[in-house]
């Protein structure tokens, strides 16, 4: 425990240079901290008793340390940043581009539908596409069969039960894939969607808007093109 001293009668007092901040204001220290706590124990150190030379050095090899650190969290930062800013140009080359991405929902355009792909790390003894429209009707409904583990695309004309051509919109696939003993196969679906709009959320990577509505992240994206 530290008592304080007073000066003298009749003495001017000097200011302490010592400045005390409210815990709440400083949670942690500094390197100017650490040079104070040092500067301030060789000044009130015991002159009958000075600090041993190892003790000395030992303490000087602490503080170069300490400013290592700083100086290293100092070039991360800096790094990080760099690399934020690198990303957030990254993602607006993607403007305009078609992507691939996981998702269920087929667009259908005047030309037919865009390429959409399922993908099965098991074997699939037997595997059924049904496809529906944005109101949830059934458009059409098939038999893939027997399907090698890995991505297939999915080879669909564009038409109804009936063999017409459906309008141009959103359409969502749904893939029931079974084994030999009738156990469900897991399939991921991978769909495709032109970038729209780039939005920055205050973390994380940069989101990408599509033409048909979802938001996907940079991350999320397996492919650019057709």
């Amino acid at each position: 425990m530290v008592s304080a001293i007073s000066a003298p009668s009749g003495q001017k007092s000097e200011e302490s240079p010592v400045k005390f901040v409210a815990p709440e204001d400083r949670a942690s220290l500094d390197r100017q901290d650490f040079m104070n706590l040092f500067v301030t124990q060789l000044q009130f150190q015991d002159p009958m008793n000075p600090m041993d030379t190892a003790d000395m050095s030992s303490q000087l090899a602490q503080f170069n340390m300490v400013d290592l650190m700083y100086k290293n969290t100092d070039a991360m930062e800096k790094l990080v940043a760099a690399d934020e800013s690198r990303t957030r140009l990254q993602a607006l080359a993607y403007l305009g581009h078609r992507v691939r991405y996981e998702g269920d929902e087929l667009p259908v355009t005047e030309d037919g539908p865009l390429p959409f792909d399922l993908e099965n790390e098991e074997p699939v003894a037997s595997c059924v596409a049904t496809i529906r429209d944005g109101s949830g009707a059934l458009i059409r409904s098939w038999d893939l069969g027997a399907l090698s583990p890995g991505r297939h695309s999915l080879e669909w004309d564009g038409k109804d039960a009936s063999g017409d051509p459906v309008p141009p919109g959103n359409y969502k696939v749904k893939i029931e894939a079974l084994d030999e003993k009738g156990d469900d196969v897991p399939v991921k679906t991978w769909t495709s969607g032109r970038i729209s709009n780039v939005t920055y959320p205050e973390k994380g990577l940069p989101r990408l808007e599509m033409e048909n509505g979802p938001e996907i992240g940079l991350d999320e994206i397996w492919m650019v093109g057709p």
